[in-house]
């Protein structure tokens, strides 16, 4: 089976998409001839797009997303049709990129990836808010013409499904709920998983973004624990916050570890061996990698029921979602509830890796792929 790959971005660039095109790229490999299709930008449409941020910046104070407007589509959509008809390929996989294929003319059978619509986005994300109205309606239009492109949907999350049947009207049967998996090369065996234990509870922020993430919320939520439990520990890492830590917190600011740096990677694997809980508040998510890398290494996940969440975090398997409103009293007093119950943190321990095991892992993803594309090449 020759399968194309297209994406605005190199999946073979372990930095693009924090990793996800890189990893879905890996899977791709184990079922067939892979051939990349991806084009630069020319500086003639780069200035105009750019003239254009500008202009909304300048004059109507509005934001620009570029990438949802019909002619950074239309002209990737052209790329990609040329180049299929000099180079075909058996079944076309297209990732996170409707702009590829919005107005792409082929006969060849789609497989289209994605963690969300442009509709949902709208409002949710700070880089999706204050869009003036032409590219609110230019993005919906293509987005939505990519999902009925597509021969069949890959989502990321139920959020992102039922978005799809709802908003673009897309069948239920076309479309295959697909969490994605660790972004990791390796992950512990199951046995060091079930024998990690500490006396200490250690708790782990791991997020860019501070103010998306809850990042006020759970350090809030962290000191309300550590008024139970003193000797309770928290690694903050991916950013620095932007308020005065006390050196007897109990508190250890990591400003950034690179996965793709070989002693990086080694000390954030120690610090998740030694992790017993992932808090993370996060405000908008459209899936959340991290609660798959955090199952893996059996440490349960306290977040939020937002975007996609729900799809990865599991309430009473490998952790909680809180609703929205809650605030750090509410995530503490869920930690302090299971951690005071060993019993009951073991058993979710337990199921973190298990919920990694059978479902939040690349394998899982790339099995549904394999059977979504003999499917549609036995039509």
């Amino acid at each position: 089976m020759k399968i194309g790959f297209a994406a605005r971005y190199d999946p073979r660039d372990k930095l693009t998409w924090s990793g996800t095109a890189y990893y879905t790229y890996q899977q791709l490999k184990k079922y067939g001839e892979v051939e990349v299709f991806q084009f630069p930008l020319p500086k003639l449409l780069q200035e105009w797009l750019t003239m254009q941020k500008s202009i909304n910046r300048r004059w109507f104070g509005k934001q620009t997303s570029v990438e949802f407007l019909s002619s950074y589509a239309r002209y990737f959509s052209r790329q990609l049709t040329a180049a299929l008809k000099k180079n075909p390929v058996d079944i076309l996989f297209v990732s996170a990129s409707s702009q590829m294929i919005a107005g792409l003319k082929t006969d060849i059978p789609i497989v289209y990836m994605t963690d969300a619509t442009f509709q949902q986005l709208q409002g949710y994300y700070k880089s999706f808010s204050k869009l003036p109205a032409y590219n609110i309606r230019q993005g919906i239009a293509l987005d939505k013409k990519a999902f009925h492109q597509a021969a069949h949907c890959m989502l990321a999350s139920d959020w992102c499904k039922q978005s799809a049947i709802q908003d673009y009207g897309i069948e239920a049967k076309k479309i295959t709920l697909a969490p994605c998996g660790a972004n990791l090369d390796q992950v512990p065996t199951a046995d060091i998983v079930a024998s990690k234990q500490n006396e200490n509870c250690q708790i782990v922020f791991l997020g860019v973004d501070w103010e998306r993430k809850g990042g006020a919320i759970a350090l809030d939520a962290f000191r309300q624990f550590r008024k139970e439990h003193r000797t309770a520990t928290m690694r903050i890492i991916g950013c620095v916050p932007p308020v005065e830590i006390m050196p007897d917190e109990g508190i250890e600011v990591i400003p950034f570890l690179d996965k793709n740096k070989g002693a990086e990677m080694e000390r954030l694997h120690q610090i998740l061996l030694e992790t017993d809980f992932l808090l993370l508040p996060t405000r908008a998510e459209c899936a959340g990698i991290v609660f798959c890398e955090a199952a893996a290494y059996g440490i349960p996940s306290i977040s939020t029921n937002t975007g996609g969440v729900a799809t990865y975090v599991r309430d009473g398997i490998n952790g909680y979602a809180l609703p929205v409103e809650a605030g750090a009293s509410e995530y503490a007093s869920v930690m302090n509830g299971i951690w005071k119950d060993q019993q009951e943190y073991t058993r979710l321990k337990k199921d973190s890796r298990l919920l990694y095991e059978n479902e939040l892992n690349w394998d899982a993803w790339g099995q549904s792929f394999k059977k979504i594309a003999d499917h549609l090449l036995r039509r």
